[in-house]
């Protein structure tokens, strides 16, 4: 599977199982520098009063399952509207000069 294929996935699978949180790809993948063995990086921003595991792994579980089956790693980072919207690290900056909403 080609990987705009696998991004493409993973935004119908974001939309369907959250349709209200932002996923946001960010990374080799956004910037267009990704290999064949590069991890796709995700950023998926959840507005809730507070992160449950239950929530996480809601939102987790089918893309490992997408990643088993692709093959392709993905690695999410999970973070509340309220705080990514009063953080700032070179992380967050970087995520919002080249990050993609899916």
């Amino acid at each position: 599977m080609k990987r705009t294929d696998i991004v493409h996935r993973i935004a119908e699978t974001m939309h369907r199982i959250a349709p209200t949180a932002r996923t946001i790809l960010y990374g080799s993948e956004a910037r267009g520098e990704a290999r064949h063995d590069s991890d796709i990086d995700l950023l998926i921003v959840v507005d809730e009063k507070e992160l449950t595991p239950e929530t996480e792994l809601t939102l987790r579980r089918p893309l490992s399952e997408l990643e088993a089956q692709t093959g392709v790693a993905i690695n999410t980072l999970v973070v509340l509207k309220r705080v990514w919207e009063n953080i700032t690290t070179p992380l967050t900056l970087n995520i919002n000069r080249e990050g993609i909403v899916l």
